[in-house]
């Protein structure tokens, strides 16, 4: 006849065991490779509370808690920057937007590249929207074109028009912008943007004294005028880009208005704004 065995008590299974450092130190000799790639820490053996009974609880071992992320709206500016750009409504007073955590993981290169690269898309943003408006009220450039192809036969919508455009004048815009790509990237006879020279487009820089023009290797220095003043160029630089990010979200609404009919309210059904024939794989 069998006996009859009480059911042990559930902190009887909690309790540390002898087999615990064993187990471990095999999993660390046979399985470095694993341990190490899905970068598990073994824990120590754990420390228990020391009181009798079922009341038993398990201590973990003290872990530093990971530092917690600035809010978006509290991101240090990056003194590389020189609070160029940390403008209301979104940064000011040293603190600048940063959702992503740019300002915590750059290094000052590469943020230099960063605001370069703001900078030239914020220029030819705004280039884009008054291209984009100018054709819109149908003012063209007297003339022809090409041989049979007068400015005016391009049509109002800006995508019609680069579509009209002759194959050797699409070849003439696209290297003349491969030229002012590369004059901002390799000009030899001064300093690279990412190293603390003037930005892209800047060939005029601004020195304690004065302007320095750096164009084309001359150097010619124009004194301060008594309007020159650092608050009257900060103010300019933060316009320059606050603008130019206004522009970056019109062009594409611009954009989105003539590829996708009726996707911006507030251009649809205005004559000329849907680029006809056009669909977003063509």
């Amino acid at each position: 006849m069998r006996g009859h065995h009480p059911r042990p008590p559930l902190d009887w299974l909690r309790a540390p065991s002898a087999c615990d450092e064993p187990i471990q130190a095999c999993q660390r000799v046979l399985c470095p490779d694993v341990v190490e790639a899905a970068n598990l820490a073994i824990p120590p053996p754990a420390r228990w509370s020391g009181v009798a009974g079922p009341a038993r609880e398990r201590v973990a071992p003290d872990a530093a808690a990971p530092a917690a992320r600035p809010a978006p709206l509290e991101a240090k500016s990056p003194a590389v920057l020189d609070g160029i750009g940390a403008t209301a409504p979104f940064a000011g007073n040293g603190k600048c937007w940063d959702p992503v955590g740019f300002t915590e993981r750059t290094e000052d290169s590469l943020m230099l590249w960063y605001r370069a690269a703001e900078l030239k898309h914020s220029r030819v943003a705004m280039l884009a929207c008054t291209g984009w408006l100018v054709n819109q009220y149908e003012l063209y450039f007297p003339g022809n074109l090409a041989a049979g192809k007068a400015f005016a036969s391009l049509g109002k919508n800006p995508l019609e028009a680069w579509s009209a455009t002759p194959y050797d004048g699409k070849v003439q815009i696209l290297f003349a912008i491969g030229l002012a790509e590369f004059h901002s990237e390799f000009g030899t006879y001064k300093k690279h943007f990412t190293r603390g020279g003037p930005l892209p487009g800047n060939q005029i820089e601004r020195t304690a004294s004065g302007w320095q023009d750096v164009w084309g290797g001359k150097v010619l220095n124009i004194p301060f005028g008594p309007e020159d003043t650092d608050a009257k160029f900060r103010t300019q630089q933060n316009a320059e880009l606050n603008n130019g990010r206004a522009a970056m979200i019109g062009i594409m609404g611009f954009s989105a208005a003539a590829l996708v009919p009726g996707s911006v309210p507030a251009l649809d059904g205005l004559d000329g704004v849907v680029a006809q024939g056009w669909t977003i794989g063509a």
